[in-house]
């Protein structure tokens, strides 16, 4: 009961009354990874990064599975722990190699730390299994920019606006380049 109410509740925007639930859940069943799931995401979204990483840490303890390392991972990319980010969504590709998430957060983190030939080479493992993702698209092309692919990043970038038209950061990119 706690737990639903607190979804309902975190969907409606009130953050602290779904905290409320989510502890009363954890009370009544400590062992239950739902909750801290849900309170971990309460949590983020209220940039409290300390009682998020502690929830995220049980749920893995808990019942590991990909997405518990990818939001685990999440909370420490957005607290600038890239190294922790990045072995988190390595835990979460050796979990399921072929979902096309943990391939493009640990894209990103590469990114972030200009290996920029790693970064490309999981937004082509990402891109194998989701095509449709506009994101891996478009960051792909900023990693082949900053190596000087100009021709490659130009085709990433209009694939993500063929399938995002508004996506500003590809369509800077390209008028950066001359292109648009």
């Amino acid at each position: 009961f706690y737990n639903n109410r607190g979804d309902a509740r975190y969907n409606k925007g009130d953050l602290n009354g779904a905290l409320t639930d989510f502890d009363a859940a954890i009370k009544l069943n400590p062992k239950y990874a739902g909750a801290y799931s849900n309170r971990g995401l309460a949590y983020y979204r209220k940039r409290d990064m300390t009682h998020a990483l502690a929830d995220y840490t049980t749920r893995i303890k808990l019942a590991t599975d990909m997405i518990a390392y990818i939001d685990r991972g999440n909370v420490y990319r957005d607290s600038e722990q890239l190294d922790r980010a990045a072995a988190d969504y390595s835990e979460a590709i050796k979990m399921a190699p072929a979902d096309a998430r943990g391939w493009r957060n640990r894209g990103l983190i590469r990114l972030y730390q200009s290996d920029y030939k790693r970064g490309i080479a999981d937004y082509d493992r990402a891109l194998q299994y989701d095509p449709s993702d506009v994101f891996s698209w478009n960051n792909r092309g900023q990693a082949k920019m900053r190596l000087g692919d100009k021709q490659g990043a130009i085709a990433d970038f209009r694939k993500a606006l063929e399938l995002k038209p508004d996506l500003s950061t590809a369509q800077e990119s390209l008028r950066r380049l001359g292109a648009m």
